[in-house]
C-alpha cells in the first residue's frame, strides 16, 4: 500500500524528489495525451477496452489466471476480504509495520485487526508469531510484500493447510517481484496492487488490481466492483462502485514497457 515515510509532504526536497521521478516516467506526456484522445473520442471510460487489455497483460506477467481492475490498492484488499464474507465478528491478521491503508481496508469490512511483528531482517511478518496469534476467529491473514520483498508464502500457506483461514496479500509494493520464482499472488487466494503515484507502476492518480487462480473469487469480485451488476438492468446483490477507469488503464499499459527501468 503506501510508503512507510512520516509524510510524503514532510519537506519541499521531499515533493521535489516526487516530482522529478515522475517527470521522468511521463516526459512522453504527448504519445500518453493522443492514447487518451482515441478513449475520448469513443467514449470508452467506464470498464473500457483498455481495462481488458490491461487485465490480461498483467495477469500473464504475473502468470495468474484472473486479474480485476479496481479503484485502488485499498479497495483491492477491502473487496478481496469481502468477497471471501469477511466482517463483524473475524479477526484478520497483520503486520503495523505497513501505511495505514491495509488497516483500513481489513477495519472497513467490520473485522478485527490483529498485529503480529515483523521480523528483523526484511519487515515482512514474522510467521512464527503468526501462528501463535491463530484462534477460531482467525479467517484472514494479509501478509504485507514490504517494498518489494515477498513474503515467505509456501511456508503461510501450509500454516494455514486443512483450515478455512484465507491469504489476502498486500502486494501493493510488489508489481512484478518474486520470491523463489514465484509471483506475488502464486499461494495467496488474492493478489492486491497498487497503480498510486509512490509506487513503481503508477497512474495519474490512484487505481489498484487484484490477481487470483479462483474463478469463483473473480467472479464474485467483478460483481462487488460493480455494484452488484450482471448487466446494465440486472443487479446481483447491493456492491460498491470500485473501477478502474479506462484512461487509468491506458496510461498503466503504456509504462508497463518501461517497468523494469523504472524499477
Amino acid at each position: 500500500m503506501g510508503n512507510f515515510l512520516p509524510s510524503q509532504y514532510d519537506s519541499d526536497s521531499q515533493l521535489e524528489i516526487n516530482h522529478n521521478y515522475l517527470g521522468e516516467q511521463f516526459a512522453d506526456v504527448k504519445d500518453i495525451l493522443s492514447l487518451i484522445e482515441k478513449v475520448v473520442k469513443k467514449n470508452d471510460f467506464t470498464l473500457g477496452r483498455a481495462v481488458d487489455d490491461f487485465e490480461q497483460r498483467f495477469a500473464n506477467a504475473h502468470k495468474a489466471k484472473y486479474a480485476i481492475g479496481v479503484g485502488s490498492g485499498t479497495d483491492a484488499i477491502f473487496l478481496s476480504l469481502k468477497a471471501q464474507g469477511i466482517g463483524p465478528g473475524d479477526e484478520v491478521i497483520t503486520t503495523p509495520f505497513t501505511f495505514f491503508a491495509t488497516v483500513g481496508a481489513i477495519a472497513t469490512t467490520g473485522a478485527k485487526p490483529i498485529f503480529v511483528d515483523v521480523e528483523l531482517d526484511g519487515f515482512n511478518l514474522d510467521l512464527d508469531s503468526v501462528k501463535a496469534a491463530i484462534t477460531p476467529k482467525t479467517k484472514a491473514i494479509v501478509p504485507v510484500h514490504w517494498a518489494g520483498r515477498i513474503c515467505d508464502m509456501k511456508y503461510l500457506r501450509d500454516l494455514v493447510a486443512g483450515s478455512k483461514i484465507s491469504i489476502v496479500e498486500d502486494a501493493c509494493h510488489a508489481v512484478q517481484a518474486t520470491r523463489d520464482g514465484q509471483f506475488a499472488g502464486k499461494y495467496g487466494d488474492t493478489a492486491c496492487f497498487s497503480f498510486h503515484p509512490l509506487k513503481n507502476l503508477n497512474v495519474w492518480g490512484d487505481g489498484g488490481i487484484i490477481l487470483t487462480n479462483s474463478e469463483t473469487l473473480a467472479t464474485k469480485l467483478k460483481l462487488l466492483r460493480n455494484h452488484g451488476l450482471i448487466n446494465r438492468n440486472e443487479c446481483a446483490e447491493f456492491a460498491y462502485n470500485s473501477r478502474l477507469d479506462t484512461i487509468q488503464a491506458v496510461i498503466a499499459n503504456h509504462l508497463f514497457e518501461k517497468l523494469p527501468h523504472i524499477t
